[in-house]
């Protein structure tokens, strides 16, 4: 027997129970009425007092008939509709609908217990695109693949320091290769956050995302801006036939006075995120890489304590659902703002992912990566 049912019969057995002893104290009341009546016929005094006690037990039993009434009404509001959008909601994961999120809103209890079961789904999904990559690289050169795969991964995929905490995600649209890359460098004044996303994906796209991380690491390393950096590796795309890649660049020094530095390759914009719901684009700063030249400016901004910078591909930006509709910049924004506020990067990069790949229908069509950088609040 399900708890609604349980509850209900439970509130009809007390409702008719209220009802049957509020019923008989009248009729026992009544009745006690009628006997006083005949001896103190002419006590006008007691037939008030009779009529306030008749009023008494009628407004009696009206208030428990409400309370019932209220107590199912809150019951079946705050306790069973949340567990049956709940339930709902885990059967569409069990069927196979797994980028369902699962969230109830309220109340807190409920709200909580959905939280663990959402964490728990987030973390099935994460095995699930690992087998599934696993499975993938078995088609493929499993010794190249797992070599190409390592060096294309970041030196550390979460960054903690005094400063900063820095996370972020890639998943691979075929196998576990893809051309999107990021990486956190050591620069001689603090470290750069890289991202870079090669046009296509598979191997071919990964060994040109190799080439570009070889040179972009080791020029940052030694020292050299973020323009000349891109402009090295355009030039070194010349030879590299029909494929294009985006990228960006932030330098952030370890002197907290001192302002970070973006450049951007014609790479989507990302979004440096201050206050609640404030934030502020990161646009591209020139052209696509691509070994056709061109020119990069810096621009510069303060990342005071507490405040994000957001790195997306344009995997995650143009996943669709089944209207055609992509998720964009409108819905990156929206799941920024909506992110929990006190949350670390990590579970910022998980969240937003989430909210990109619950009703996409193309997840899986290119590469997607998202980096989340913040400014610890006690630095």
């Amino acid at each position: 027997m399900t708890l609604r049912r349980r509850l209900q019969i439970f509130i009809v057995l007390f409702g008719a129970a209220t009802l049957s002893a509020a019923l008989w104290e009248r009729h026992v009341y009544n009745s006690a009425r009628s006997q006083i009546s005949t001896v103190l016929a002419n006590s006008t005094q007691l037939d008030d007092v009779a009529s306030q006690l008749s009023s008494a037990l009628t407004f009696s039993l009206l208030l428990s008939i409400l309370l019932l009434a209220l107590a199912w009404i809150f019951l079946d509001r705050w306790v069973l509709n949340p567990l049956d959008e709940m339930r709902t909601e885990l059967r569409l994961v069990a069927s196979g609908t797994i980028n369902q999120i699962i969230e109830v809103a309220k109340p807190p209890e409920i709200h909580a217990a959905a939280a663990d079961a959402e964490s728990m789904r987030r973390n099935l999904v994460e095995q699930i695109d690992l087998a599934r990559a696993a499975w993938q690289g078995l088609e493929q050169d499993a010794p190249l693949v797992s070599s190409m795969r390592l060096a294309l991964s970041p030196t550390a995929n979460e960054y903690a320091s005094d400063q900063l905490d820095v996370y972020g995600h890639t998943q691979a649209a075929d196998g576990v290769i893809a051309g999107d890359w990021w990486d956190l460098i050591r620069t001689p004044n603090g470290i750069a956050v890289a991202l870079v996303d090669v046009s296509g994906h598979g191997s071919e796209a990964g060994i040109v995302g190799l080439q570009i991380k070889a040179v972009m690491t080791a020029a940052l390393a030694a020292g050299f801006s973020a323009s000349a950096v891109m402009e090295r590796v355009s030039a070194g795309l010349s030879d590299v036939e029909a494929l294009l890649a985006t990228a960006v660049i932030v330098e952030i020094p370890n002197d907290l006075n001192l302002p970070v530095r973006w450049v951007s390759a014609g790479h989507p914009v990302g979004y440096w995120l201050f206050g609640t719901n404030n934030l502020e684009a990161l646009n591209p700063t020139g052209p696509m890489l691509g070994g056709f030249g061109g020119s990069w400016t810096a621009h510069e901004f303060s990342l005071r304590p507490g405040q994000r910078i957001i790195l997306a591909s344009d995997g995650i930006l143009e996943t669709e659902d089944n209207l055609g509709i992509d998720f964009g910049s409108e819905g990156l924004i929206s799941a920024l703002i909506s992110a929990p506020h006190d949350g670390d990067s990590r579970e910022i990069t998980n969240f937003v992912t989430a909210q990109a790949r619950q009703d996409s229908v193309t997840w899986s069509r290119d590469d997607v990566s998202l980096v989340v950088i913040t400014r610890r609040l006690d630095s």
